[in-house]
């Protein structure tokens, strides 16, 4: 895209920006007056016959598994593994385990999904925990509250939202972010990343203007998303164009 285009596409969107603020701005001086509104203008504010206003935002699907937990509720969020912390995994561990766990246990199949994290770190989660979330004994370490943990299935860690740690909840928003941005290939600033994600219900995370600019920067350190040009829009980095980076759980 050459920057005339670009240029072009900006002052295109500026335009609408001011036309729908015009018309609305008319719309309440209609109001004020008493005055029905013509019909002309209840189109350009993508009003029915009614006066109610249309959704007119493009309904983004939810992103796919290909397989999900039986007991998963529609509020539920799901993040890879990879992207977990250890306490999650630790607690979805010992959620599916039957009996207690020997802590070397606990550390050898938590470092099987995380290579990169310490035994040592793991250890200390269950003492931080103790009597907390996980009870431990002679024989092992147990779950104290099952709802409190999430559920390992397909390479993912499910759960409500509340039962994960901020992080957690970030690493689901900025896959909803991808996601957004796959389904619109022309790019999206910022304020419409924000508007279009507040408007999905199965993005279940904060949502603002300063989060998402920490997110794009997170996304940006791992080459998954990229400046569309020199426009302020940003877009899905080509699979092509990526180089072996991921974009860390911070």
């Amino acid at each position: 895209m050459t920057n005339d285009q670009i240029g072009a596409e900006e002052a295109a969107v500026q335009s609408l920006s001011e036309l729908l603020a015009q018309a609305r701005k008319c719309k309440l001086l209609h109001e004020q007056a008493n005055m029905s509104l013509p019909e002309p203008l209840k189109r350009v504010l993508g009003m029915n016959g009614y006066g109610r206003t249309l959704d007119a935002r493009p309904r983004i699907p939810p992103l796919e598994r290909t397989t999900r937990p039986p007991e998963a509720q529609d509020n539920w969020i799901s993040i890879p593994v990879k992207d977990a912390t250890p306490t999650s995994v630790v607690l979805a561990l010992l959620r599916v385990s039957h009996k207690p766990m020997r802590a070397k246990e606990v550390v050898d199949n938590v470092i099987r999904f995380l290579p990169n994290v310490r035994g040592g770190s793991v250890a200390n989660i269950g003492s931080r925990l103790q009597d907390k979330l996980i009870n431990r004994t002679p024989d092992g370490w147990a779950i104290i509250d099952s709802a409190k943990a999430g559920i390992l299935h397909g390479g993912m860690i499910w759960g409500p939202p509340d039962i994960f740690e901020k992080t957690e909840v970030a690493a689901h928003r900025r896959e909803a972010i991808l996601h957004l941005l796959a389904c619109q290939p022309s790019g999206l600033q910022i304020t419409q990343l924000v508007e279009q994600l507040s408007g999905c219900s199965w993005v279940h995370a904060p949502v603002s203007k300063d989060l998402l600019k920490a997110d794009m920067d997170v996304l940006k350190q791992g080459d998954l998303v990229r400046r569309r040009g020199n426009s302020k829009k940003w877009e899905k980095t080509p699979d092509d164009k990526k180089d072996n980076r991921q974009w860390a759980n911070t």
